[in-house]
């Protein structure tokens, strides 16, 4: 290699604004390590010749170009010109390898670099570094320079970051309190000549029912006729208050309290699938076998659904179509009885897709891409609200959620879930704290006019 007294730096190149955050972490990780470093993130600013200043960072003073490679940014004509000038620097400095490929996704190389071997990004961005840092230092030789200053890529780390200001937030969490548990449980046996397979089927039981032993565990007892279920003869072989359960465990069945708690999670999720699916609800199996709860267009609003609890009102829709990416898109939960730190329902917000609004797009890796890219920009407030949306759709109205556990008890859910006040708020890029005497539209009231074509920008693609 000829020509390279003055050159020392790495020029990283790559699409702006897209693949800015790489950049900043990589361009500190490299200083940090010794490496001069050059990117348009940190040496370009307002009222630069930015591209005479990009071409002469090139042409002079780099010593290894870093090609940051996704598809979309490598169609974009800027880092195509970079590559055209990279490959020129690579003939005239007689560095095939001058042009350093970085994969952070799948892409199709475009000629000038058809043969170049990448460095791995895709799967971990440590993994990628420590492979380019090896490359760096044993295989090119690079220079580098212990204690070279870190402050200006740590400055420029935190542009676009969320602040915090004092200012007193209210926030809404995603768990709903029990308002009122079942008072006793009971184990029951099957009856004779009755299938015991049968007998501790879930899916036979209008009530929830864990398996235990040769019977089941449950919050319901035999009616008159000695059954449990239709069709379902069992005697009751004992019960306990739940209270003394949960806190001591059954003693006579040879139940610990942590096993107690487990058990009594299992039957209050088994109550709330049957609940949500007596409620039309639709239930789609996840990965690990997690269950999504989700509303088709016959069973769900398909306008704004406005929630209005004394203290937190607003709107929002739980369905919708994305005209540009040919589906329907579902607000669905996913919901946990916990016995920690209270006892309370934990809801998991999700997105279900569909191709007719009816039936869940079967292709688990199409669904995947959907909700990546489909939700993407949504913020905290907007997820918060659909929640809050879907919990009122839920419950009628009301401020609980009655779930039968047997044919005279039931479990009650307060809503809306619990809230908790922050001591400082939280701001993201480009917002500004709102005015102290401005009201809360989200909380305190909703102005109408605030509401005027959101249906098309902000709800329906």
């Amino acid at each position: 290699m000829s020509e390279t007294v003055n050159r020392e730096a790495l020029f990283i190149s790559h699409s702006t604004p897209a693949d800015n955050a790489f950049v900043r972490w990589l361009g500190a990780k490299l200083t940090a390590l010794g490496f001069e470093v050059w990117a348009d993130v940190l040496q370009l600013h307002g009222g630069a010749d930015w591209s005479r200043d990009l071409e002469e960072a090139l042409r002079n003073r780099a010593i290894k170009m870093l090609l940051v490679c996704t598809q979309a940014g490598l169609e974009r004509q800027g880092v195509r010109n970079e590559i055209e000038i990279g490959a020129e620097l690579a003939r005239d400095l007689n560095d095939r390898e001058f042009i350093i490929p970085l994969r952070l996704e799948s892409y199709r190389p475009p000629f000038r670099i058809a043969q170049a071997q990448y460095v791995d990004f895709s799967r971990s961005w440590a993994a990628g570094l420590t492979e380019l840092v090896d490359l760096l230092v044993n295989i090119h030789r690079i220079p580098r320079t212990l204690g070279r200053p870190v402050e200006s890529w740590l400055a420029v780390q935190s542009e676009g970051a969320t602040r915090l200001v004092q200012r007193s937030e209210r926030l809404i969490s995603n768990w709903l309190l029990f308002r009122r548990l079942p008072t006793k449980i009971y184990y029951c046996e099957r009856g004779a000549e009755f299938s015991l397979e049968d007998f501790q089927n879930r899916a036979l039981h209008p009530w929830p029912v864990v398996p235990f032993y040769a019977g089941v565990l449950t919050f319901a007892r035999p009616d008159n006729a000695g059954l449990l279920s239709p069709g379902m003869p069992a005697r009751e072989h004992c019960g306990l208050a739940l209270r003394k359960f949960l806190e001591e465990g059954w003693e006579r069945l040879g139940i610990r309290a942590h096993e107690a708690r487990r058990q009594f999670s299992d039957l209050g999720n088994h109550a709330i699938d049957i609940f949500l699916k007596n409620r039309g609800l639709t239930c789609y199996e996840g990965t690990f076998g997690r269950s999504a709860w989700w509303g088709t267009i016959r069973m769900v609003p398909p306008t704004q659904i406005s929630f209005q609890w004394p203290d937190v009102k607003g709107r929002r829709q739980i369905i919708g179509q994305s005209e540009k990416r040919s589906a329907f898109w579902h607000y669905a939960i996913s919901p946990q009885v916990r016995t920690s730190p209270v006892r309370h329902l934990r809801i998991a917000s999700r997105l279900i897709f569909s191709q007719n609004g009816l039936d869940a797009i079967e292709d688990v890796k199409r669904m995947h891409r959907l909700r990546r890219s489909f939700a993407k920009s949504w913020r905290n407030a907007r997820w918060r609200d659909m929640q809050l949306a879907f919990l009122w759709w839920l419950a009628n109205g009301n401020s609980e959620i009655k779930v039968p556990v047997s044919p005279d008890d039931a479990m009650i859910l307060a809503v809306p879930p619990m809230s908790f006040r922050s001591p400082v708020s939280v701001l993201h890029a480009g917002e500004e704290p709102p005015d102290e005497d401005d009201p809360d539209v989200e909380f305190e009231g909703w102005d109408e006019s605030m509401d005027e074509g959101l249906d098309e920008v902000d709800e329906v693609e």
